[in-house]
């Protein structure tokens, strides 16, 4: 009996070939938008989150509670190498950086220039061994391009205003901790490019120990960068860290605190995701419940004669609602395939948003940071599995009501129909 009324509804669905077409068509493009749109939107908030969570900001960063307001050299944290040490003692801990940060003029140091020609710019003292590797600040350097003793690298913007090259001085001029006047001359070994707005255009780049000789900071800092296991626990990692007692006055702050903006945004991919469900909800709700009374009001005779015969109500029931499934199964597959087809070649590929547009920059800049115009789509099963949960909910309650009027019509008035 279950098989027959399976092979009735499949065979039913063939009746009006054109209309189950259109049906399993419309919930075919559903079904695509929510797995490449989707996708792409998640490449999106994977290169952003890299973005963030990576060179500059970390999953979790320490200061002097007054730092961040004020970005006063002599607002910093004492005893770092100790203070390090101890988070880096934390299990949930997989990397720890230390920088220094202090304004300065920067001017080519090469005989002949002008004075006139300085601009501003800001040193940052940073460990470069840690910083050039994979999501490091340095990461995009080539070995011969890093900082090293007496030479710096520094952002792509400010050479270009400086008008400076690689191999050519650079002078440095600043005050330290204590407010005394101190400067340097420095050999210019590559330019950064990257993510963080702030490097690019007035980053300086020294090694710490450098630049805590050209402050007079021996053991000090203004910031530390935490990475942990996963920036979703960022919360419970920064939790952890303020626990330890000599950052018991330091500002603790997870990099949902230090970026709220593009924190607000992330946060938004949740409600996205809702509505690319909804847009399969109402394609296959407007398909199948347009087949389904449809194919019912013009099968009246047939369900009069079914009934006649003494099939129960119930199974006239099960075969529109079975038929409504298949409907909807047969085009959330289609749309499957053509999404996840979609998605997975632009993966290598790439999605150009710019090309879109008038503008031939490579990235845009938000909160500090820069983030790409070329997404990098993700495959995410997920939404394969939403579709396919959105289009059977929907195809059982788009085919109950002419599938009730179907089993509740009287056999004599039906056959004559």
């Amino acid at each position: 009996m279950k098989h027959s009324t399976l092979r009735m509804a499949w065979r039913n669905l063939g009746r009006s070939k054109r209309r189950t077409w259109l049906a399993i068509g419309a919930i075919a493009l559903g079904q695509l938008t929510l797995v490449s749109v989707n996708g792409l939107m998640a490449g999106s908030f994977d290169s952003m989150l890299q973005a963030v969570t990576g060179p500059m900001v970390g999953h979790v960063q320490i200061h002097h509670k007054d730092w961040r307001e004020e970005r006063a050299v002599d607002l910093y944290l004492d005893r770092a190498a100790e203070t390090v040490a101890q988070i880096q003692a934390l299990p949930q801990v997989t990397g720890v950086t230390m920088r220094l940060f202090a304004p300065a003029l920067v001017a080519s140091g090469e005989v002949g220039d002008a004075p006139s020609d300085a601009e501003p710019g800001i040193i940052m003292g940073v460990d470069v061994a840690k910083e050039s590797g994979k999501g490091g600040m340095l990461e995009t350097l080539g070995p011969k391009e890093l900082p090293g003793e007496g030479a710096v690298a520094i952002g792509k913007v400010l050479a270009n205003r400086l008008g400076v090259s690689v191999g050519e001085s650079l002078a440095v001029i600043g005050q330290d901790v204590d407010g005394f006047p101190t400067s340097d001359l420095f050999e210019i070994t590559g330019f950064l490019g990257g993510s963080v707005d702030l490097v690019k255009t007035m980053g300086i780049m020294i090694p710490y120990a450098d630049a805590a000789a050209l402050l007079a900071m021996p053991d000090q800092t203004h910031e530390i960068v935490i990475q942990g296991e996963d920036y979703e626990q960022a919360a419970s990692l920064a939790a952890s860290v303020a626990a330890l007692p000599l950052l018991k006055d330091a500002e603790v702050l997870t990099w949902r605190e230090a970026v709220p903006q593009i924190a607000r945004i992330v946060d938004l991919k949740g409600w996205m995701d809702f509505i690319f469900v909804a847009i399969v909800f109402v394609a296959a709700a407007a398909g199948i419940a347009n087949t389904a009374v449809m194919s019912t009001f013009e099968r009246t005779h047939e369900f009069g004669m079914l009934l006649a015969v003494g099939a129960r109500p119930g199974r006239i029931v099960a075969m529109v609602v079975i038929e409504s499934v298949i409907l909807g199964l047969v085009g959330v597959l289609i749309g499957s395939v053509l999404g996840s087809a979609v998605v997975l070649l632009t993966s290598h590929t790439g999605v150009n948003y710019a090309a879109f547009g008038s503008t031939a920059a490579e990235d845009v800049s938000f909160a500090g940071v820069n983030i790409s115009y070329i997404v990098y789509p993700v495959f995410e099963l997920r939404n394969i599995v939403f579709g396919v949960w959105a289009v059977t909910l929907t195809s059982v309650l788009a085919s109950l009501w002419p599938a009730v009027i179907a089993s509740r019509l009287e056999p004599v008035e039906a056959m004559r129909k």
